[in-house]
Formats: structure tokens, C-alpha cells, sequence
């Protein structure tokens, strides 16, 4: 069965703050990525399935590299949320294991969580699925340079502002 619209599942014991926002980065906004919801260093997206992002035709499953694709961008939007700033981030490290096949002709949903923020380096942990949180097709985990384009402008006018100290945490 086909899902045409986006449904964030209940995600017990997290307050999400709802949105509906459509992904700012060309890779996000390619594949279809919507931000969903935001909360306390978390970030949730859904993906709506598409022919256009199937990997294996006879299937309708969603190619892997979407899967990839969806973890990496919202877990980058996590990261910028995490500083309380708009400042670039870039991927240092990625990892993704596939724990099952993505369901033929279903919409896909991720949550990112920032559990340590230093003054230049964001980590994270990543779960896609489609209905049910506990159920993942794939977690990610992995780390996000926090003002990698100093050239960019901060959106929100605000200067840098990070612990002196390289290994202090903010999560």
C-alpha cells in the first residue's frame, strides 16, 4: 500500500516541537526530504516514497543511497540546531548499517539526536524507519564539523559562540 502523506509516528518519551518544512539543501530537496519536527538536539524528517527513488524495480524498494542520503541530511540539520545557530556543518564521518530491507512503496522517517556537541565537532546517532520508531531499516552514527564554511554568513547574525574548550560538551 502506497502512503501519500507524511505521518511523524508518536515517538514515546521525546517532545517534538511539529513542522513542516521542505529541506534548504539541493540533495535534500531532490529526494523530497520535509523536516518534520524538532526537539531538544533531535531533528525528525520523512521522505515519501517515489518511483524516482526506487534502487530495485522489481521491488519498489528504496535505494540504499536514499537511505543514506536521508540519515546524513537530517542529521546535519540536527547539528546546526544543536549549536542554536545557522552556521554550515560538513560530514566528517558516516557510518550506516542496514538492519532490514526498506518496505516496497513506503514513506520513510528519520530522527537525529546530537548526544556530544564540542566547539567544532557535532556527534550524532540516526534511526530511518517506516511506522514504527523501535523497528529501524538502518541507524547511522557519526560526526559533523560545526562551522566548516567560515566563508558562509550566519544566518541568524550571531557570532560563533562555543565552550573554550575544545572537549567540553554541551549535550
Amino acid at each position: 500500500m502506497t502512503q501519500t502523506e507524511l505521518v511523524f509516528p508518536t515517538l514515546p518519551g521525546i517532545d517534538i516541537t511539529p513542522v513542516f518544512q521542505d529541506s534548504r539543501s539541493p540533495m535534500g530537496q531532490h529526494i523530497g526530504l520535509v523536516y518534520m519536527g524538532f526537539g531538544d538536539k533531535r531533528i525528525c524528517t520523512g521522505l515519501k516514497w517515489d518511483d524516482s527513488l526506487v534502487g530495485n524495480a522489481e521491488t519498489g524498494v528504496l535505494h540504499g543511497g536514499v537511505v543514506t542520503a536521508m540519515i546524513d541530511e537530517t542529521a546535519g540539520g540536527a547539528s546546526v540546531l544543536a549549536t542554536d545557530y545557522k552556521f554550515s556543518v560538513a560530514t566528517i564521518d558516516l557510518r550506516v548499517d542496514y538492519m532490514r530491507p526498506a518496505q516496497p512503496r513506503q514513506n520513510l522517517y528519520c530522527t537525529a539526536y546530537i548526544y556530544r556537541l564540542t566547539r567544532r565537532v557535532a556527534f550524532f546517532n540516526a534511526e530511518a524507519f517506516h511506522d514504527d520508531p523501535t523497528k529501524p531499516i538502518a541507524v547511522g552514527t557519526g560526526t559533523f564539523m560545526v562551522g566548516a564554511n567560515d566563508s558562509v554568513p550566519d544566518l541568524l547574525g550571531s557570532p560563533f559562540r562555543a565552550s573554550q574548550d575544545e572537549g567540553d560538551s554541551h549535550a
